[in-house]
C-alpha cells in the first residue's frame, strides 16, 4: 500500500513540481521599464531605489539584459545571449543591481526573448558564444553554444528567408535568401528578425543553456535571476516553454500571449502549467471600464476571475506596448489599479503609473497584504450597479472592498486606504495597515481638509470625493465625534486627506428637511455654523487665515500683454492652454484644440515646471477674455475644469493660484481692516487676522 501511495505521490510531484506561479502568493510585481526609458530605468538607477521599492514589490520585471546593439535598444533584438551589457548598463552593474535587490527579499525577471534572435552581421549569421561557470560540485565547466542556417524556421519571414520557399523561383532555376533547413514554425511567424525552429535538438540545447545561465547563482558564474517574462511566445509551441521551464526550473515564469481567455487557458494549460500569462482579457475590459466608462464591464474579469486560472493570471493595466499604442488606458488610472490590486491574480503594476501615483498605489499594495489577499483569493461580492461597480475580496486576514465609479455602498467596518476620481479602496477595519503614506499625490505633503461646524448636538457628516465618491459612509455619512476649541467657540471636527471635498451637514433623521444643500469645492480648512435641520452658515473667513501663496520669481510681470502662468506637473508635462472670450472668441494663435503650446520659463522650487503664455500685446480698451484651460499633449488630455480667466495669473491643475506681481514700492500701515474686504497678494481673501501685505480697494498696504 506504501508502495502505490509513494508511485501516485511520485507522479503528482512530476506533474505540479513545475507550476512556475506559486499557490496563494500575495507578492506584487513592477514592470520597472517603458519604451525608450532608458535614464529612468538603468541598472544603477534601481539599485538606488532599491529600499523604497522593496517596501510594496516582491518581484522587479526588467527590460533583456543581453547585447544588441552599439546604439540604443530595448532588448527585443538580441545579438548576443551571453554577452550581459546592453543599453541600461554594464554586467557589473546588472549584477549588483540583482544581488541588491535579492538581499531585500526582491526578485528579478529578465525579459527574455527566445522566440526569435538578431545576426551580428547579414540576414543568417548568428553568434556563436562561450560561457564558463561552476557545476554543483564546483568544478568550472565552458558551454558551447554554436548556430546555423538549419535553426532558422524554414518559413521564417513568410518564406522570404530561404530561397527554397518560392516554388516559381524554385522552378526557373532562380535562388535567392539562404537555404533553411529548420521545420515550419509552430506558431505565429515573426518578421522582425529571424524566428528559431524549437523543433531544432541544437536550438533546444542553446536555449536551455541560456536560462540555466539566467538563474545561475552569481558566485557560480551566472547572473541569479529569480524568474522570467518571456516574450512573444505565440511564435512557438508551449511544449517548448513547458521543456525549457521544466529544465531551469524558475521560480516565477510568465508568458506574453496577446490573445483572447480561451487562447492564453489553452497556452497555460500547454506549457504543463509551468508558465502563468498577462491577463489581456482583464486589461482589455479595463480599458471598457475606466476608459469608457462602461461599468458592467467588469463582470468580465478575465482569467483572474477563473478559479481554475486565477493562481496564473498576472494582472496589469498597461505595458511597454500597450502604453505606446491605441490600446493604452487614458483616464481613471488609478481606479484601474484599485481593481487589480483587489482582484486575485498577481498584480503587475506599470512604472509610469508608479512614477505618477506611488502614494495611492504604494498604499493599496499595503493594505492588500496586510488583508492577505492572494493570486488565490475568493471573490465574495461582486457586482454591477447603474453608476459603478462593486468588488470584495476575501483575504486571510480580512476583506478589501473596492469601488469603482460612484455606486452606493455601505462602508461600514472599512477604512479608507486611497480615492480619487471614480474609485475608493478600502480595507477591514480590524487591520491595521503598518507603513502607510499620509495624503495622496495630487496634495502637498501634509495638505488636508478639516471641517469645522458650531451645533448644538454631534451632526452626522456626509463626504464625497469629486462625483460622488463616499469618504465618511454612505449617506447620510457618520455621526462627528472629535470637537475642537478655536478661540472662544468649540467646534465639532472631521479631517479628509482629499480635495476638493464636498459635504453635507445633517440630524441623522431623515427627510430633505434635516440635512443642508451640498457644500461642494473645499480645499481648505473650512468652518461652519449648523442650526441641526437644514440651514448652515460659511464662517470661514472668522477663522481662516491662508498660507500667502509663493510666487516663483520666474512668475513676473509683462506690462502691456495679454498672459498667463501654468505650474506644471506630472500630468502636465508639455501642456497647451485653451483661451476665450464672450461669443466664444478664440485668444490662442493656435485657433485649433487643444490651443498654444506653452514655453518652460523656469521651476517654483518644488519640482514643478513653469510655463509662460504670452498672447501679444493687450490694445488699449479691448475685452479680455473670460475664460481659460489647461491640457496636457495635443491630445488634449488630461485636461482642466474651466477656469476665470485673470491676466497675469498663475495657475495650477486646480485652479488660479495668484498673480504675477512687481515690488511694493510704498506701503501704508493699516491696523482695522473689517470695512473693506481683503486680499493679500496672490488674490486670496483673507481674515481680518490677517498680517502682511495686502491688497484693499485695489491698492497695496501693509497690515499689522
Amino acid at each position: 500500500m506504501k508502495k502505490i501511495c509513494a508511485f501516485i505521490f511520485s507522479i503528482l510531484i512530476a506533474q505540479y513540481s513545475f507550476a512556475q506561479w506559486p499557490a496563494n502568493y500575495d507578492g506584487v510585481m513592477l514592470q520597472a521599464f517603458y519604451w525608450n526609458s532608458y535614464s529612468d530605468t538603468k541598472w544603477t538607477v534601481l539599485t538606488e531605489q532599491a529600499d523604497e521599492l522593496s517596501k510594496y514589490f516582491d518581484l522587479i520585471w526588467i527590460p533583456n539584459s543581453s547585447w544588441c546593439s552599439d546604439g540604443k535598444s530595448m532588448g527585443y533584438d538580441p545579438v548576443y545571449w551571453f554577452r550581459s551589457k546592453c543599453s541600461f548598463g554594464e554586467k557589473s552593474d546588472l549584477k549588483t543591481m540583482i544581488s541588491t535587490f535579492k538581499e531585500k527579499g526582491v526578485g528579478m525577471i529578465g525579459d527574455v526573448v527566445l522566440n526569435h534572435k538578431n545576426t551580428s552581421s547579414g540576414w543568417v549569421n548568428f553568434v556563436n558564444e562561450t560561457w564558463t561557470h561552476k557545476n554543483a560540485e564546483g568544478a568550472s565547466v565552458t558551454e558551447q553554444i554554436k548556430w546555423s542556417t538549419a535553426d532558422i524556421c524554414r518559413n521564417d519571414d513568410g518564406g522570404y528567408t530561404n530561397f527554397m520557399g518560392d516554388s516559381i523561383r524554385r522552378s526557373k532555376g532562380e535562388q535567392y535568401g539562404w537555404e533553411c533547413t529548420g521545420a515550419n514554425d509552430t506558431g505565429d511567424d515573426f518578421s522582425g528578425f529571424r524566428d528559431l525552429d524549437h523543433t531544432s535538438e541544437n536550438v533546444q540545447k542553446n536555449s536551455k543553456i541560456f536560462l540555466e545561465y539566467l538563474m545561475t547563482p552569481q558566485d557560480k558564474g551566472g547572473l541569479g535571476y529569480t524568474g522570467f517574462r518571456l516574450d512573444m511566445v505565440k511564435g512557438y509551441s508551449s511544449y517548448y516553454t513547458k521543456m525549457y521551464n521544466e529544465y531551469a526550473k524558475p521560480q516565477f515564469c510568465v508568458g506574453e500571449f496577446w490573445d483572447g481567455y480561451d487562447a492564453i487557458t489553452n497556452w497555460i494549460r500547454g506549457t504543463g502549467f509551468t508558465s502563468a500569462a498577462f491577463d489581456f482579457p482583464l486589461k482589455y475590459k479595463l480599458n471598457e471600464a475606466c476608459g469608457g466608462g462602461n461599468w458592467n464591464a467588469l463582470n468580465d474579469k478575465g482569467i483572474a476571475g477563473s478559479t481554475e486560472f486565477q493562481r496564473y493570471s498576472v494582472t496589469f493595466i498597461d505595458n511597454h506596448d500597450t502604453y505606446e499604442n491605441e490600446s493604452r488606458l487614458v483616464g481613471n488610472i488609478l481606479a484601474a489599479n484599485a481593481f487589480i490590486l483587489a482582484m486575485p491574480g498577481t498584480p503587475c503594476i506599470f512604472l509610469k503609473h508608479w512614477q505618477r501615483y506611488p502614494i495611492a498605489i504604494g498604499n493599496m499594495i499595503l493594505a492588500r497584504k496586510a488583508a492577505g489577499v492572494t493570486n488565490q483569493s475568493s471573490i465574495v461580492e461582486q457586482r454591477s450597479t447603474g453608476n459603478g461597480y462593486i468588488l470584495k475580496t476575501q483575504g486571510t486576514n480580512g476583506s478589501i472592498l473596492c469601488l469603482c465609479g460612484t455606486p452606493d455602498y455601505d462602508t461600514s467596518g472599512f477604512t479608507c486606504i486611497a480615492v480619487g476620481p471614480n474609485f475608493a479602496y478600502y480595507v477591514s477595519s480590524n487591520i491595521t495597515v503598518e507603513g502607510l503614506t499620509p495624503g495622496d499625490d495630487d496634495m502637498e505633503p501634509g495638505q488636508s481638509v478639516t471641517v469645522y461646524v458650531e451645533a448644538t448636538s454631534a451632526p452626522r457628516l456626509y463626504a464625497w470625493y469629486g462625483s460622488g465618491m463616499a469618504l465618511n459612509g454612505s449617506w447620510p455619512g457618520a455621526a462627528m465625534k472629535e470637537t475642537a476649541t478655536v478661540g472662544d467657540k468649540t467646534f465639532w471636527k472631521k479631517t479628509f486627506n482629499a480635495l476638493p471635498l464636498n459635504i453635507i451637514f445633517s440630524n441623522g433623521n431623515g427627510g430633505d428637511n434635516n440635512k443642508t444643500t451640498d457644500i461642494t469645492g473645499l480645499t481648505h480648512d473650512s468652518y461652519f455654523t449648523y442650526d441641526g435641520k437644514h440651514t448652515y452658515t460659511d464662517v470661514t473667513d472668522q477663522y481662516y487665515v491662508p498660507e500667502p501663496a509663493v510666487i516663483p520669481a520666474c512668475v513676473k510681470p509683462i506690462e502691456g500683454h495679454l498672459y498667463a502662468y501654468f505650474q506644471g506637473n506630472k500630468d502636465y508635462d508639455t501642456p497647451y492652454i485653451w483661451v476665450w472670450g464672450a461669443n466664444d472668441k478664440n485668444y490662442c494663435k493656435n485657433s485649433e484644440w487643444p490651443g498654444d503650446l506653452i514655453e518652460k520659463v523656469g521651476t517654483d522650487g518644488k519640482g514643478h515646471n513653469v510655463y509662460l503664455w504670452d498672447g501679444g500685446e493687450l490694445k488699449a480698451g479691448a475685452a479680455l477674455p473670460t475664460g481659460v484651460l489647461f491640457s496636457n499633449s495635443s491630445k488634449g488630455d488630461p485636461k482642466t475644469d474651466d477656469f476665470k480667466f485673470n491676466n497675469g495669473g498663475y495657475y495650477n491643475a486646480s485652479g488660479f493660484i495668484g498673480v504675477a506681481t512687481s515690488d511694493v514700492k510704498s506701503i501704508k500701515v493699516v491696523n482695522n481692516q473689517n470695512a473693506n474686504v481683503t486680499y493679500n497678494l496672490s488674490g486670496q481673501r483673507v481674515g481680518r487676522g490677517y498680517r502682511g501685505l495686502v491688497i484693499q480697494n485695489g491698492k497695496k498696504f501693509l497690515a499689522k
